[in-house]
Formats: structure tokens, sequence, C-alpha cells
């Protein structure tokens, strides 16, 4: 009878290395996974770039509707900016016109200045205005006085629609025949109404 000691591979097949379980078929078979599958998706620079760039598109997007918006709002403003600066020319060209004019005048022409005078001034202001002159066209004959008015500086105070404050300084230049020459000096604040578009004088007062 043949016993497992008569055997010279019993015990040696019973421990095999093929037969040995070492749990490395199973590893192996994980190993061959590398993770590669999904190479083909966006990388993380990549993604970065993008979003760098989106960003400013928006960017750009945005500064170039806020230009639009603010140059559609400045319009209307430019409009108005340019309608008061005419109106304020205008009513510094009446106020100094009217200045000038007031103070250039002699004895034997009393009767044009006050046609000119007349041009310049408000119904209501023309009809004051003529009372003063009556009262003083026989002194200025009298006296034979010539003058000349020159404006030295302007300024708006107020102007609306309709109406508007100017300040003046000014000289004139007075002979008599009492003074061959005097100098006279004048700070007024001409006030202006606009009728049928022009501007006139509706009076002027005296200013410290």
């Amino acid at each position: 009878m043949t016993t497992l000691t008569d055997d010279p591979r019993g015990s040696v097949a019973s421990v095999r290395p093929d037969d040995t379980d070492t749990g490395t078929g199973s590893s192996t078979g994980a190993d061959t996974s590398t993770g590669t599958g999904d190479s083909t998706g966006p990388r993380p620079g990549a993604r970065l770039r993008w979003g760098v760039a989106a960003a400013l598109a928006l960017l750009i997007v945005l500064a170039l509707v806020a230009v639009a918006v603010e140059v559609v709002s400045l319009r209307p403003r430019s409009a108005e900016t340019r309608a008061d600066q005419a109106a304020q020319s205008e009513v510094v060209r009446a106020a100094e016109r009217f200045t000038v004019q007031v103070n250039t005048y002699d004895a034997g022409s009393m009767d044009s200045y006050q046609s000119a005078m007349n041009s310049m001034m408000s119904p209501k202001f023309r009809a004051d205005y003529q009372k003063v002159i009556d009262q003083l066209a026989s002194t200025i004959k009298q006296a034979k006085v010539s003058s000349k008015g020159d404006v030295l500086a302007s300024a708006v105070a107020s102007v609306d629609t309709d109406s508007a404050q100017v300040l003046v300084v000014s000289d004139a230049s007075v002979k008599t025949i009492y003074d061959p020459n005097l100098a006279r000096h004048f700070r007024w604040e001409v006030s202006l109404v606009k009728i049928n578009g022009t501007w006139l004088v509706n009076d002027f007062t005296p200013v410290a």
C-alpha cells in the first residue's frame, strides 16, 4: 500500500506557487486602469483661460453700454447748455449796449438820443425814462453837456426764459462848459425782460 509519505510530490504539491491565494490576480487587474479614459475633457488651465476671456468680454460690453448711455444722456444736456450760453450772451450784449447808449449824448442831439434809447427799453420803462429826460433836457442844453460811455466789465447775475439781471461796470467821460474833463464811474444792475423774442431793459439801479 502506498502512503502519502512515499509520494515524493505529496506535500510539495499542496503548496505549489500557482495554487496559493496571494490576491495578486485581482490587484493586477485593477492596475490596468490608469484613469486615462476621461483625458479628452478640458484641462483646468484651459477652463481658467476661457473664464478670464468671458469676464473680459463682459466688461467690454458693459463699458460700451455705459458709453452709449452717457452719450445719449449728454445730448439734451448739451443742447440746454448751448441755449443757456446763448441767452447769457444776448442779455449781456443788450445790457452793455444800453449802458453805453445811456451815457453817450450831447446837448445838440437829444432827440436822436431819446429815439435810440426807446428802442432798447421795455414800454413800461420807456415811459418812466422819458419823464426823467424831459426834466434833464433843459439842464443838459444850458451846460452844453456831452458824454461818452464805455463798459469796463459785465456779468450775468441771473437769467431765465423771459427775465435777466446783468451787473455792469462803466465809465463816462463828460464835458460841460463848467468842466471840460469830468470823469464819472458807474456800477449798475440792469434788469431785462424778453418781449417778442427781444431782450429789453426794464430798469437799472446803482449797486455798491
